[in-house]
């Protein structure tokens, strides 16, 4: 038996539906036949919603919105992804090839392919509509510019949810009234946050911002936003603290930061909660620090820049040290792990003495050993260099005094050249026959590279021939350049 209510005196249920306004008409018509197909769609089911006459109107209006969501998930930009049936083919494709003899053993590439066959399907189970989901996604990078993050994937679920009500109505499912003007809500608000551009919806954005006290209808409404701009827009518009708990409440991944992009997009808010209602923001901070500062560098500085506006207790701060300290990840810009040793010294250095315990105490104690192991590191790294620079090269045999190399096999008997005397082979490099004298003594250089020798306990550096350039400018042809605690350094050819 359907669900679908009977009409009172010809008419459905009063229901307050919002209509198409311009701006969503205009950018629906932007994209071409299948905007304007899923434009006309959404206006027919808001007339088939509130019209007579009808006796299975909501069903009617299912299949609309159903139509209309087909047509917007096939614009361009939706890419060809993974969903529940193809990876459920894709697992039966990989059974069947691992078809053998009972007492033979399976190939282990055939079942690697099972193994990675069920985790696509146990992760398309375990989060359905992950296919309409992707396809969404697609077209919003394609239209926005920018890569999304994890809250938007997760206002993207949508159009997955819609899709699979809308379905099961196609497929002979009851459909009532209130179900189908929820849908048509929500497939309209989803048209709107993929296709509309953001001057569009800037007004929308300020006007959340100024809410003194918002509610949960409004939070979710911020945690549907599928433009991460417009999530940034207003987290930087420094709304009010009420935003904290109820975000906290009803969705509390706005307020952490973005793993899959590191980026932490609510850092401005609790900034700004930091200089105006700092007892709001420290509770927060203090439950939630260590979980921003594993998505990244990026949520790292931005915790510890809260820091050093006071809103970290020195425990707060000692809960990061595994991060500040640790080593870099894969992939990371070289020498931004620096950048948050250099913010957590400054925080040591500046905490009021008053405020400085045995946390504070730690911290100091950690970055001071840090410090120093990476500065042994260091030296190691550069003595090894040097020992590889200064190490002579082996091309067909040993090298001689005299800059004298010996061919193999010279000088023997039966060896291609009888008994032959030795012969000199010119240097693979010219002489490029420059010297300078000064405080380095005489110096002679290739046409790239100079290798300049430090005090006997760090081995020979191999410098850029621009660098040694740039040093024969400074005051004095360099001289501070060419002593190294004191000693002389000296450069020659490669």
């Amino acid at each position: 038996m359907g669900t679908e209510m009977p009409p009172v005196d010809g008419q459905l249920p009063s229901l307050e539906l919002p209509v198409v306004d311009e701006v969503l008409a205009a950018a629906l018509c932007a994209q071409g036949e299948a905007g304007v197909r899923a434009l006309g769609l959404l206006r027919d089911a808001a007339r088939i919603l509130s019209c007579t006459g009808l006796e299975r109107p909501s069903e009617i209006a299912e299949s609309c919105l159903r139509g209309a969501a087909d047509a917007l998930l096939s614009l361009p930009g939706a890419p060809v992804t993974v969903g529940l049936k193809s990876a459920a083919t894709a697992l039966l494709d990989a059974v069947h090839a691992l078809d053998v003899p009972p007492a033979t053993a399976p190939p282990a590439h055939a079942v690697q392919r099972v193994r990675e066959a069920v985790e696509v399907l146990r992760g398309q189970l375990r989060r359905p509509g992950g296919y309409h989901r992707a396809r969404a996604a697609g077209i919003a990078e394609r239209l926005m510019g920018v890569a999304l993050g994890g809250a938007q994937e997760r206002a993207l679920d949508v159009w997955g949810e819609v899709y699979g009500k809308t379905s099961g109505t196609l497929h002979g499912a009851g459909a009532g009234p209130a179900r189908a003007a929820a849908l048509y809500r929500q497939v309209l608000s989803a048209a709107r946050e993929l296709l509309v551009p953001l001057p569009g919806r800037a007004a929308r954005v300020l006007e959340l911002a100024e809410l003194a006290d918002p509610g949960e209808e409004q939070a979710r409404e911020l945690a549907g936003w599928a433009d991460p701009r417009a999530t940034a827009y207003f987290f930087r518009s420094g709304p009010a603290p009420a935003w904290l708990d109820i975000l906290q409440e009803h969705a509390g991944h706005l307020l952490l930061a973005d793993e899959p992009t590191g980026t932490w997009p609510a850092a401005p808010f609790l900034e700004h909660l930091a200089a105006t209602a700092p007892d709001t923001a420290r509770p927060w901070l203090a439950a939630h620090a260590e979980q921003v500062a594993a998505a990244g560098p990026g949520a790292l500085d931005a915790l510890l820049r809260l820091a050093l506006a006071g809103a970290l207790t020195p425990a707060g701060v000692r809960s990061l040290l595994p991060h500040i300290t640790g080593p870099a990840r894969p992939g990371a810009r070289v020498g931004h792990g620096g950048f948050a040793r250099r913010l957590a010294a400054r925080w040591a250095r500046t905490l009021p003495r008053a405020a400085r315990d045995g946390d504070w105490l730690v911290v100091a104690e950690e970055l001071l050993k840090d410090a120093v192991d990476a500065e042994h590191a260091s030296h190691q790294a550069l003595q090894a260099a040097g020992e590889r620079a200064h190490r002579p090269a082996r091309r067909g045999g040993q090298p001689r005094p005299g800059g004298c190399r010996t061919r193999r096999g010279a000088g023997r008997p039966g060896a291609g050249g009888g008994d032959r005397p030795t012969e000199r082979r010119p240097s693979a490099r010219p002489w490029c026959g420059r010297s300078a004298a000064g405080a380095g003594g005489d110096r002679h250089e290739d046409g790239e590279c100079a290798l300049v020798h430090p005090p006997c306990h760090l081995g020979p550096v191999l410098f850029p021939r621009h660098t040694v350039e740039v040093v024969d400018q400074l005051p004095g042809s360099g001289a501070q350049f060419r002593q190294v605690a004191g000693a002389p350094v000296d450069v020659h050819q490669r």
